[in-house]
This record gives C-alpha cells, sequence and structure tokens, in this order.
C-alpha cells in the first residue's frame, strides 16, 4: 500500500505490506521503496517481516526540493521518524542499502532507541574518511544533469534499463541537492550502538577495507562478502543476499 506523511513541510512516500512490527527499507541513491519489491526482497521476507520502505526526500514519489539545505542527514531522520511515527512503530530492525545505509546508521545514532538492529547493505557506515565531503560534492557536480547523472549510475554497474528508470522516476537536480546536502554530517560507526550486519560486493571496489574490517572486528559487527557482485549486483541479487541477512533479522526481531 502506498501512502504519505507530511514531514517539515514536504510529503515522504512510503509502501507498506503486511501487519505487525515491521522491518524498515531504506533505499540506496536514485531508487525508490518500489525496488525492494522489484528485486525480491519483499516477496521472501514479508510473511516473517512486514515491511515499510520509504522513498527518501529527493527519490521516487516524494518531494524534490532543490535546496541542498533540505537534505541534511539530521533532517532526512526527522522523515524517516515521521514515517514510523504515522505507523505508530516504535522500535524497528533497519535494513539500508547504499544511501540507504547512511540513512539508517543516522537514524541509529540519532534515535538509538527506535533501532533493534541495523543491516548495512553495499558498504559500511564508517563514512567521515578524510576526503568523504570532498568526492561527495564533486559527486554532486556531476549528477546535476542527467547525462551527468547517466556517468555515475554506468560507475557504479546499472543497466541501461535501471539508467532509464532511475532518470523517469527522479529530478537529476533534485538528486544533486541531496547529494551536496548529505555531504556535511555523518554518522561515525563509532556512536552505533544497534547490534549490526554489514555486506558488500567482493567486486565493489576492494569489498571492505583494511580499516573498515578493523573496526568492524572492534565493534563485534557481522560483515559478509557477496561473491562476484559489483555494486549494483550486490543489491539486484536477493536469493544471495536474503540468506545472509536473515539470520540476523531473527537474532535482532522486536
Amino acid at each position: 500500500m502506498r501512502q504519505s506523511v507530511v514531514s517539515r513541510g514536504h510529503h515522504i512516500s512510503y509502501r507498506t505490506e503486511g501487519a505487525g512490527v515491521p522491518l524498515l527499507l531504506l533505499c540506496g541513491r536514485s531508487r525508490w521503496a518500489d525496488t525492494w519489491w522489484d528485486a525480491g526482497y519483499v516477496e521472501a521476507l514479508s510473511e516473517a517481516y512486514p515491511v515499510i520502505a520509504v522513498d527518501p526526500l529527493g527519490h521516487g514519489e516524494s518531494d524534490k526540493p532543490h535546496d541542498p539545505g533540505e537534505y541534511f542527514l539530521q533532517s532526512l531522520v526527522s522523515d524517516i521518524v515521521a514515517v514510523l511515527d504515522a505507523e505508530q512503530v516504535d522500535r524497528v530492525l533497519v535494513w539500508g542499502f547504499s544511501m540507504g545505509l547512511v540513512h539508517g546508521a543516522s537514524l541509529a545514532v540519532l534515535h538509538p532507541s527506535r533501532v533493534a538492529g541495523l543491516v548495512c547493505g553495499g558498504g559500511a557506515p564508517m563514512v567521515n574518511m578524510e576526503g568523504r565531503r570532498e568526492r561527495l560534492l564533486a559527486h554532486a557536480d556531476l549528477i546535476r544533469t542527467d547525462e551527468g547523472m547517466t556517468a555515475f549510475l554506468e560507475s557504479v554497474g546499472a543497466t541501461d534499463e535501471t539508467i532509464a528508470e532511475s532518470l523517469g522516476r527522479n529530478d537529476s537536480a533534485a538528486l544533486s541537492a541531496a547529494l551536496a546536502g548529505e555531504a556535511e554530517w555523518f554518522p561515525d560507526v563509532g556512536d552505533l550502538a544497534a547490534p549490526s550486519l554489514w555486506y558488500v560486493g567482493s567486486d565493489d571496489g576492494d569489498g571492505f577495507t583494511g580499516k573498515e574490517r578493523e573496526l568492524a572486528e572492534r565493534f563485534g559487527v557481522e560483515t559478509h562478502l557477496i561473491p562476484h557482485a559489483d555494486h549494483v549486483a550486490s543489491f539486484r541479487r536477493a536469493s544471495d543476499v536474503i540468506p545472509i541477512v536473515e539470520p540476523f533479522l531473527g537474532r535482532h526481531h522486536v
């Protein structure tokens, strides 16, 4: 079911399936809630874990302002909280992929009592690293146009079909503003109290860096590699990912 809530004066669209204490799904950049259904996650999980999947501001059917100031991570987290409040959910398992993992980690840092467990797909939430802000701002400048957005999506392994979907459902200027706004603050893995699982494709860059593995071990984070998968494939291959994540969900289900 498609619904929306007003947060900060913006309409935030989200989709639900099932009843009970849900699993919150947060999508990657240029994607939207429906992509979790399209890739097969919801069909496989919703009987055990009813879902809430959010179109973040600037994506899918949510509003798309062009002001980077509307996309500070603290504000995007308030949008997620507004969705949870509308659904009367106090505490939830969170699964974010790519951009969504940063949103999920930010929720866990800013509202720790609301996150029972955190799954981070496509990377690790350790984003306070040197040069990160500058790289995001450079990407924001690149994707300001459809041509730049196409080049960005090609660089992470997106297919022609995926690129066409992203351009058709989104606004490149809004996505650029979102990147610029999110560059201003990041959650630090050291501030995460929620039990966590991280996974990444073995062909997504170099997988986890040595520093990320060191931090994962220090904080007791479960880590996995999706074999022979780049960034996009590590989302699309739900049949490989779900068997890794489902035991974690079962251990930390509210």
